[in-house]
Order: C-alpha cells, then sequence, then structure tokens
C-alpha cells in the first residue's frame, strides 16, 4: 500500500510539472451516517441520526488547458454516525460511532464560469481507530471493521483567489463492517452491512 501511494503521488508530481500546479492545506466539517438495517435473533439494527465530524491536511490541484482538474488530497477524518438498537419493546439503546481514518479522496474536476468547478472520484480510507458508545459502556471495535475502505465523492467546487471551496456526497462501495462481529453490548454475533456516508464541506487555501 506505501508503494503503490508513493507511486500515485510521483505521478501526480511528475504530471504537476506539465500543468498548472497547486499545492495547499485544507479542514472543514462533516455530517455522517451510517447505513444499516439489520435483524438478529430478536435485536434490529437501524440508521440513526446524524453526526459532526471533522478533517484536515493537503491537496494538490493540477488544472489541464484550465478546464480539466485532477486533485488529490491526503486527510486525517474524524467521522461516523448513530446506530439505534431495539430489542422489539419501545425502549431502545443508541450507539454513537467514532472512526478515525486517513482519507485519500482523487477527485476529477471539470471547471465552468472560470471559478466554478463540478467533480466527482474514488477514495480510499484506511482505519486508524473505532470506537462505539452508549450511555453506559465504551468500546474500542477497530477489530469489527475492515482495515481499508474504498468508496467515491462528488459535488461542487469553488475556485476564487487562493481559496479552494468544496462540498461534496461521500458514499462507500461496500460495507466497513467484517463478518462475525458482536451485536454492540450483546453477546449476539452478526455479519452486517454497514454503508457509512456523509456530506463534507471543505475549505482550502492554495500555498502556491
Amino acid at each position: 500500500m506505501k508503494n503503490i501511494a508513493l507511486s500515485i503521488l510521483f505521478t501526480f508530481l511528475t504530471i504537476g510539472v506539465f500543468s498548472q500546479f497547486h499545492l495547499g492545506i485544507r479542514a472543514g466539517l462533516s455530517s455522517s451516517q451510517v447505513k444499516i438495517d439489520e435483524s438478529v435473533n430478536g435485536f434490529r439494527i437501524t440508521t440513526g441520526d446524524n453526526t459532526f465530524g471533522y478533517h484536515a491536511g493537503i491537496f494538490s490541484q493540477m488544472i489541464f488547458k484550465e478546464k480539466f482538474v485532477v486533485m488529490p488530497e491526503l486527510l486525517f477524518t474524524s467521522t461516523g454516525g448513530e446506530i439505534d438498537l431495539s430489542d422489539g419493546t419501545n425502549v431502545g439503546e443508541v450507539w454513537n460511532l467514532e472512526y478515525n481514518r486517513m482519507d485519500i479522496p482523487l477527485n476529477f474536476g471539470y471547471k465552468f464560469l472560470k471559478i466554478f468547478r463540478v467533480s466527482a472520484g474514488p477514495y480510499a480510507s484506511i482505519l486508524l481507530s473505532a470506537d462505539a458508545r452508549s450511555a453506559n459502556l465504551e468500546q474500542d471495535v477497530k477489530d469489527n471493521y475492515k482495515n481499508m475502505l474504498w468508496g467515491y465523492q462528488a459535488g461542487l467546487g469553488v475556485d476564487f483567489w487562493m481559496l479552494v471551496i468544496d462540498l461534496k456526497y461521500e458514499g462507500a462501495f461496500h460495507t466497513a463492517h467484517n463478518s462475525d462481529v458482536a451485536v454492540p453490548g450483546k453477546d449476539e454475533l452478526y455479519s452486517p452491512d454497514t454503508r457509512p456516508n456523509q456530506w463534507i464541506l471543505s475549505v482550502g487555501v492554495r500555498l502556491f
């Protein structure tokens, strides 16, 4: 994985020699959700409320013929969501999931009206930590999740002066969970299909 990442970075920097190239820092907020709808031996696990997260890191822009943009990023991301756990009664538990990740998005864009941009592309996400919290319990659940998640992003951007502003939607290509994991706070095992997604608002500053 390290060699692949270095090869991609080297390729981008090489291409950048023959294009308009910018490098900068960026940070922002997100509203995220964990998509799930599972029934396990009398328990029902469903999607809960959105939660807010944040991200920060570096980005580069390579602009070809003043219209076409390639935009790789390297971001530390804290995200998550809530899940509702019910045993069929009116009383349920709310679990808050939090993931810390290293995200590597690669978006391809097209500029129009000089400052606006549409973009889309894949991302790879490396899981650093994962925690689940309820009113009475906190668990380290990193082992329940895949170390690598693949997904996609799409959105709108504005490039104005030295500012790079993006509003993007992010989704996952596959479940984030491993197989045969425990229901939060219970002894029951199941193989969930969880698809984290989020809306991302990000502001960057070009350093050059």
